[in-house]
């Protein structure tokens, strides 16, 4: 069974697809965005989450 998806957007614009995993023992640690640095999400539990970035308009308007 594949984790439900959702979109997490940071306040710089960058947008991650995150996704939630269950592992046998617990699990501390935090996201940020590596865009700007900002803590997007603190977790401590056997549910942890998963980050993938999307790409943003921004970083295909460089590529052009």
């Amino acid at each position: 069974m594949v984790p439900e998806a959702s979109i997490v957007e940071c306040g710089c614009g960058e947008r991650y697809e995150r996704r939630e995993v269950k592992l046998p023992i617990k699990d501390i640690g935090v996201f940020e965005c590596y865009g700007c640095g900002a803590r997007l999400e603190i977790w401590s539990g056997r549910a942890v989450p998963t980050f993938r970035r999307l790409e943003s308009s921004q970083t295909q308007s460089k590529r052009a």
